[in-house]
This record gives structure tokens, sequence and C-alpha cells, in this order.
């Protein structure tokens, strides 16, 4: 009680009024439950919280959460939370930044139910980055994005259904990650310019089918394409040179078929190449030898 908690680390306070408006403790080797009766709900004036990579001890993610009625940025990521998401989170319309994903997936299982989920994406029209991964949903993706997304990862979360064409039309999307949600289905639609600022594009593990469009090279944007484990078939067309941008491209475990395409040339930045489990014929073509930057080539 000797000591300005706003000098404290992680503590940032309001210039005028002295209330705690960020709250950072991330890897701070925090243990325990979060009793609901907890002081950290009397924060009311809270703008940011971060509690990511702790141990929480399967707490539960509350409905107290929800009188934080001003927060903007609420990470709780892989700090062993667990149970049923209450829906009152749905209550924080002001949230620009929302992780609740589990990195690498572990024995707490957060769940949210489906008309939640829907819910949460209703209200949250400021919502830029939404991070689920690895959190039990078992949804259709559904239709109503903020057009704010910058980041969506719904990774591991047990979507389910046909892949509709409007989740690759959200304007400013940055980070699209899909993977490991083998019951999604569907293929990739015809891109167009609209979209030129997707830089990570992960569908790996699902069960998209059909042939890469031609239209691929149009996101000229993309550093990261992992296709890998999926259903895709057909040649690659040559216009996927056109990713000049690109530093990982995994497009292994498919059914791809055909010549592969001597614009990979152009991939002067690619660290990462995977190819495997595919059924390319002929040499391996001398473009290769431009791949200057490649630290790992299957």
């Amino acid at each position: 009680e000797s000591t300005d908690c706003c000098t404290w680390d992680g503590v940032t306070c309001h210039e005028i009024t002295g209330h705690i408006i960020q709250l950072d403790l991330s890897c701070s080797q925090i243990e325990g439950v979060i009793s609901p009766n907890s002081s950290l709900f009397g924060l009311s004036q809270l703008q940011k919280l971060n509690l990511a990579y702790n141990d929480f001890q399967q707490s539960r993610i509350s409905r107290q959460f929800s009188g934080l009625t001003h927060l903007t940025h609420l990470n709780l990521s892989t700090s062993n939370f667990n149970g049923q998401i209450a829906a009152e989170i749905a209550h924080l319309s002001k949230l620009v930044l929302l992780d609740f994903s589990l990195h690498p997936p572990s024995s707490a299982i957060l769940r949210l139910q489906k008309h939640d989920f829907q819910m949460l994406l209703r209200n949250l029209t400021k919502i830029s980055v939404l991070c689920l991964s690895a959190v039990h949903i078992a949804s259709e993706v559904p239709l109503n994005f903020s057009s704010s997304l910058t980041y969506l990862d719904l990774s591991s979360t047990g979507m389910h259904g046909k892949l509709p064409d409007h989740v690759f039309e959200i304007p400013n999307m940055q980070a699209l990650v899909l993977g490991s949600n083998e019951n999604l289905t569907g293929i990739l639609p015809k891109f167009n310019s609209s979209i030129s600022s997707l830089e990570v594009l992960d569908l790996s593990f699902t069960n998209l089918f059909g042939e890469l469009p031609v239209s691929i090279g149009c996101l000229k944007s993309l550093n990261s394409l992992i296709l890998f484990g999926c259903q895709f078939s057909g040649s690659l067309p040559e216009s996927i040179g056109n990713l000049s941008k690109l530093t990982d491209l995994e497009l292994g475990s498919n059914n791809f078929v055909g010549q592969i395409p001597r614009s990979i040339s152009n991939f002067v930045w690619l660290k990462t190449l995977d190819l495997s489990g595919n059924r390319f014929p002929g040499p391996i073509p001398d473009s290769f030898n431009n791949l200057q930057k490649l630290t790992s080539l299957s």
C-alpha cells in the first residue's frame, strides 16, 4: 500500500482520473482460480486486459467479465480456462480484440454454444482480431462477420458444412485461419483484387476440394498459403507465381498433378516449400535454383 500501483509493471492508469485502464499480466506465472468475487472485476474503467499464458487452473470465463464494459481488448489465451464461455461476453460491444485461443490445444476444453457464437458475431461490430482456436463451437461458418475484421482464427473449432464465398470478401482481412476443421467442405471461389490485403490463408486439414483457381494470383499480398492435407486436385496454375511475397507455401498431401510451374522462380522470399504427397511427374524444375531463402523443402 506504500507504493502507487500505477508504477507497477503491466499497470497503466489514466493520466487525469488515476483509474486503471490497462492491465497486462501475460506470461507472469500466475496460478490459481479466478473467483467471481475477484476484485479484478471491480476495475470498471479497464480498457485492455491481457492475462494470456498463465495458469488459472480451469477457471470459468464467467459473466463477470462482461461487467468490464469499457474493454476494447480481452486476451485470455492459453491460460487454462475451462468449460462454457459465458454468453454475456457478447455484451462487450466495444471489443476490438478478443482472444480465447489455446496454443497448443490442452486438456482444458473451452466451449461456446452455437447460439452464443452467433450473438457474439452480431454484437461485436467493431471487432478486428478474433481468435478462438481450439474453442469447441461445432457450428457452420456464419454469414454475419463484421466488416472490421482483419484477423480471424477459427481453427480446430469443429466448424463444418460448406465454406461460404463471403468469408473471402471481408474487405480488410489480413489473416484467415480455418485449419483443422475436417468437416469443413467446399471449393475456393474466384478471387479478385478487392481482397488484396490477405497475407495469411490457412485451410489445412479441411475437406476443401477442387482446383486452385487461376485467380489465386490476385492475392498478391499473401506471405503464407497453407493448404496441407486437403482434397485439392488438378494442376497448379502458372499464376501462382504472382504470389511473389510468399515465405511459406504448403500444398502437401493433396491430389495435385501436372508439372510444377516454372513461375515458382518468383518466390525469392520463400522459406518453406512443401509439395509432398501429390502426383507431380517429371524433373524438379531448374527454377528451384532461384529459391535462395529456402530453409525447409519437402
